[in-house]
């Protein structure tokens, strides 16, 4: 949560003289995935208060595939006017450059880091239709027919798909990961019966569980989270040794100004600090986790780039 006295500092800074170019009427917030997903659900949720924080409309602009890698590249080669901003995560910048054999851009050096948006978990979830009512319940049809089950993700390098990857590791269970364009999509593949098992982010998934049609088994956490009702712990459901989330933040180009930098992070902060953005994403299972200012946040990514190629080295993943 933002401090009364941060809040104001924001706000002050928000109210210095305004850079033209960081001022444009437009601002475009680039995002990985395509719409229906959570990184869709997120800029949309914060959208109209960031861009009051910035004086501008901001465009949602989906550049869905590989794994977010179109839309990072995108960003890193485009100009530091504070007219471009990615919304990204620990996938973006601490995996993919580990898990792909070659990435478009430095996941440090071409950008700009602005602050942390918020926690990403994952739900172990299945059709509703499929009669799996529990992780345990799971556990033991994979083991009754061993390599003959699969699960969707929303796509390569993604938590969902590492969370897969330690799942395996962890049970001694194989299963075939099926990558999708997005979180949607591989929620429309559960409904159909075209994958078994998704692993998906709440703001995918809930509307279904809530409505019946999808049962939740467990979180990829070995907590269960206070935003997500009703949906244990890995640990609770029988799992402890999965313990695994993401995250999302915001991020401009390299050679940003300081002072359009530090106008973005206020106008973010502004918008996390906000009642009803705070409750936007409470509904859809995730919390605000606002950085205390940019070079936190980079400091904050510095630690998590080793850890993430831990994570990937420890599952074996890997992606063309």
């Amino acid at each position: 949560m933002i401090s009364a006295g941060r809040r104001a500092a924001l706000a002050a800074l928000l109210a210095a003289p305004a850079i033209a170019r960081a001022q444009a009427r437009i601002v475009r917030l680039v995002l990985g995935f395509p719409p229906g997903g959570s990184a869709d659900f997120l800029g949309r949720a914060m959208a109209e208060r960031l861009g009051q924080g910035l004086g501008a409309t901001i465009v949602i602009d989906n550049r869905p595939g590989a794994g977010s890698n179109i839309a990072t590249e995108y960003v890193a080669h485009a100009d530091p006017d504070g007219t471009t901003l990615l919304l990204g995560g620990n996938f973006s910048h601490a995996v993919n450059p580990v898990m792909y054999r070659r990435v478009g851009f430095d996941p440090v050096a071409d950008f700009t880091p602005i602050g942390r948006v918020c926690d990403l978990p994952t739900i172990i979830a299945v059709s509703a239709a499929s009669g799996i009512t529990s992780l345990g319940d799971l556990l033991a049809r994979m083991r009754a027919k061993p390599g003959a089950w699969n699960y969707g993700t929303p796509g390569i390098g993604t938590p969902s798909h590492l969370a897969g990857a330690m799942f395996s590791r962890v049970t001694g269970l194989d299963w075939t990961h099926v990558p999708f364009r997005g979180g949607a999509p591989s929620l429309t593949a559960l409904l159909s019966g075209d994958v078994e098992v998704i692993i998906a982010t709440p703001p995918v998934v809930l509307p279904q569980i809530r409505a019946g049609k999808v049962v939740a088994l467990s979180l990829t956490t070995a907590k269960a989270s206070p935003v997500i009702a009703g949906v244990p712990g890995a640990a609770e459901a029988g799992l402890p040794g999965l313990d695994i989330a993401g995250w999302y933040g915001l991020w401009g180009p390299a050679r940003m100004p300081a002072a359009i930098r530090d106008r973005c992070f206020a106008a973010l902060g502004l918008a996390l600090a906000d009642r009803g953005v705070q409750e936007r994403f409470a509904g859809e299972g995730l919390r605000a986790w606002p950085s205390d200012g940019p070079e936190e946040y980079a400091g904050f990514i510095a630690r998590e780039i080793p850890f993430w190629a831990q994570v990937v080295k420890d599952a074996g993943a890997t992606a063309e």
